[in-house]
C-alpha cells in the first residue's frame, strides 16, 4: 500500500512542477523545447518508482525463480503429504530433477554445473557443484595451452579470488533457492 502511496505522490508532485514551470515560462520561441524537456522529466518521474520495484535486491530473472521454486517447494510438500495417493519416491525424484535443471540454468553463467543432489524429507540434504570446462572461438580440435610465468604470490591471489568467487555463489544459491551454505560443496 506504501508503494502505491509513494507512485501516485510522485507522480501528482512531478505534474504540479511541470505545470507551474509550464505556467511560469513566457510565449516563444523557446517554449516548445523547454515543453520537451519537461515532458522527458515528467516520464522519468513515473519511470523511477517503477524501476526501484524492480531493482530492489535481486534481478528480475532471479525473482522469478525463487518464487518458481517456492511454488514447487510447497507443491513437493503437499505431494508428499498425500502419502499413499502419491509415490513419495517419485515426488522426491521430480523435485530433485527440477532443481537440478533450474540450478543448471543459473550456474551456467557462473561456469559451473550440478553434480549431485540428493532431496529427503522435504529438505536437500546435500548439493555438489563442479566447475565446467568448455572451449569457445576454437578452430581446431587440438589444445592449445597457453603458459604463463607465475610466482607465489600471483597463485595465492588466485587462489584468495577463487575462494571469494566460490562464496559469493553460494550465497546467491542460497538467496534464490533457500538452500543452506553448510549444504553446498563445489568441487
Amino acid at each position: 500500500m506504501s508503494l502505491a502511496k509513494e507512485i501516485i505522490s510522485s507522480i501528482l508532485i512531478g505534474a504540479f512542477i511541470v505545470n507551474i514551470i509550464n505556467l511560469i515560462i513566457p510565449n516563444g520561441n523557446l517554449k516548445p523545447y523547454v515543453n520537451l524537456v519537461l515532458s522527458f522529466v515528467f516520464i522519468c518521474i513515473i519511470i523511477t518508482p517503477i524501476s526501484n520495484i524492480i531493482s530492489k535486491d535481486m534481478d528480475l530473472q532471479d525473482k522469478i525463480l525463487q518464487k518458481y521454486n517456492s511454488f514447487q517447494y510447497e507443491y513437493y510438500q503437499s505431494s508428499s503429504k498425500l502419502g499413499s495417493n502419491v509415490n513419495i519416491d517419485q515426488v522426491e525424484k521430480n523435485y530433485s530433477n527440477y532443481l537440478r535443471e533450474v540450478l543448471n540454468i543459473k550456474l551456467k553463467e557462473h561456469g559451473y554445473e550440478v553434480e549431485e543432489i540428493e532431496v529427503k524429507d522435504n529438505e536437500i540434504k546435500n548439493l555438489v557443484l563442479k566447475e565446467t570446462n568448455f572451449k569457445e572461438n576454437s578452430n581446431n580440435d587440438e589444445d592449445e595451452k597457453i603458459k604463463l610465468k607465475q610466482n607465489e604470490n600471483y597463485k595465492e591471489a588466485f587462489k584468495n579470488g577463487n575462494t571469494i568467487n566460490k562464496d559469493n555463489l553460494k550465497e546467491e544459491i542460497n538467496q534464490i533457492f533457500k538452500i543452506s551454505i553448510d549444504k553446498i560443496k563445489i568441487n
